[in-house]
């Protein structure tokens, strides 16, 4: 049945953000294909120019351009075409041309002009930046929308990271599958609900209020994180969706269905860190704690209070040069009573080592921590330096025998929730390290560890006795 085409949520959204380069992070089948290559059709009718639509595959982008075609036969005022085979349409009376292309195809683009082009499923191309490479000098000042859902942390990952911090051309778009009601119980046909178990069928029964007194406290965390981000209230149908499909699943639906841009980016190998709980709004800005304590209106008790708590650190550190690896300083607070902890601070910095002492001295002297600094290496002269500067401390060494105990541990508090993150990039940095050869957990080539084995420092801190306490 034919409706006229008016824009879903996703589509919407897409149309209010979109620029002249665009990267565009999905979950499945939200119709931004469709927006697209529309578009791209009606620029081609009306200019003399010429689109491309490229996918992963030949039979997806023969698909995408039969959806192209589809518009144009049910056109009320069809426009002239000279050439419609399975790769181009040219409409002869602009000079306009529609074609596509595969992702394996070498050199796409080269010695083209290309006014608009699309890229669907980046992410799970061979090789993008290649690909990229001749679009980008084809379509040098056209329009180019890149759109993917998540694919391990390849190079579109890396394209995504580079525009999210601003180091980019391309205005990163994120659409989330709860930004309209398509995805919820109450949204599924019959035909859908009909040869599901008898387990989720009883679920989708439960009445809403019901239901929502079954919450868990990811999900409940979820619905706060939706609320503040996109003041958007999740439905009991839309998390009954989603405790199903999880169920079936499992961690594939947070890259099929991204939630957030973190961690959809499942790793393509064995991730070691795959379970992590991020909250920013834990973080205690210990460099500036009298403008926090302000803020947050606390007593002259309270300050005191939190200043005497016993807090643990860690510091893996680097050369301290501008193009090499940062110093990471992570300070761990752990509830006595419950035994869970947060990282509630960090400083990660190109810094030279004297300067970045200087800066962990400050937070030392002003708070009770009981900091661990990692000797190996260029870490040794961070160590000379700190304790010159009178910074008590535990030199911490790494050797192959305690790494894997290292890791371990804090995979576990970070697995079973015993230990919050509260700093996004680090949780990027986490998701990076896999089990490589010999079982090893190892960064990616091209990343880095200093804040996880910072935060790994910290957590054995708090396992090691303090000078001058008496343990019974």
């Amino acid at each position: 049945m034919l409706v006229p085409f008016h824009l879903n949520a996703a589509q919407a959204y897409y149309w209010k953000k979109r620029t002249r380069r665009n990267l565009i992070l999905k979950a499945r089948q939200k119709g931004l294909s469709k927006i697209i290559d529309g578009d791209q059709l009606i620029d081609c009718i009306k200019k003399p120019i010429n689109a491309v639509v490229i996918s992963h595959e030949k039979g997806a982008t023969q698909r995408l351009f039969a959806a192209v075609k589809g518009y144009i036969d049910n056109m009320q005022k069809k426009p002239t075409i000279s050439i419609d085979s399975k790769s181009e349409i040219k409409f002869p009376w602009r000079g306009s041309s529609y074609f596509i292309g595969t992702a394996g195809q070498k050199a796409f683009g080269r010695g083209d002009t290309i006014a608009r082009a699309h890229l669907s499923e980046a992410a799970f191309y061979p090789d993008l930046e290649r690909i990229l490479n001749g679009i980008a000098e084809a379509a040098e000042f056209g329009q180019i929308d890149i759109e993917t859902t998540p694919n391990g942390r390849e190079q579109f990952y890396d394209m995504w990271q580079k525009a999210k911090a601003g180091k980019s051309s391309y205005t990163p778009i994120f659409i989330p599958w709860f930004i309209d009601n398509e995805y919820s119980s109450e949204s599924m046909t019959e035909e859908e609900k009909h040869g599901i178990s008898a387990t989720v069928q009883e679920m989708f029964a439960i009445p809403d209020k019901a239901f929502m007194l079954t919450l868990d406290e990811e999900e409940k965390r979820l619905i706060e994180r939706v609320k503040n981000e996109w003041g958007m209230t999740l439905t009991a149908g839309q998390l009954k969706w989603r405790r199903a499909k999880i169920w079936d699943k499992g961690q594939m639906f947070y890259q099929e269905y991204p939630e957030d841009d973190v961690s959809c980016f499942l790793q393509s190998g064995r991730s070691v860190f795959s379970q992590i709980i991020c909250d920013p709004k834990r973080r205690i800005p210990l460099d500036d704690f009298e403008s926090y304590a302000v803020k947050n209106k606390m007593t002259k008790r309270e300050v005191e209070l939190f200043k005497g708590k016993q807090l643990y650190g860690g510091i893996d550190a680097a050369e301290g040069t501008p193009t090499g690896d940062a110093h990471s300083f992570a300070v761990i607070d752990v509830d006595m009573k419950t035994g869970k902890g947060v990282v509630i601070f960090e400083i990660t910095s190109n810094q030279p080592i004297d300067e970045f002492a200087e800066r962990v001295k400050k937070i030392c002297k002003e708070f009770k921590i009981w900091l661990g600094v990692e000797k190996n290496g260029v870490g040794l002269a961070m160590v000379k330096k700190l304790k010159s500067i009178e910074v008590l401390l535990r030199e911490w060494e790494t050797t192959g025998t305690n790494r894997p105990v290292m890791i371990t541990d804090l995979e576990e508090a970070y697995r079973k929730g015993e230990l919050i993150e509260t700093y996004p990039a680090a949780e990027d940095e986490l998701r990076d390290m896999e089990y490589g050869e010999n079982n090893r957990a190892d960064h990616k080539k091209g990343k880095h560890d200093d804040r996880v084995f910072a935060r790994a420092i910290a957590m054995q801190m708090r396992k090691l006795p303090m000078p001058g306490v008496t343990y019974l």
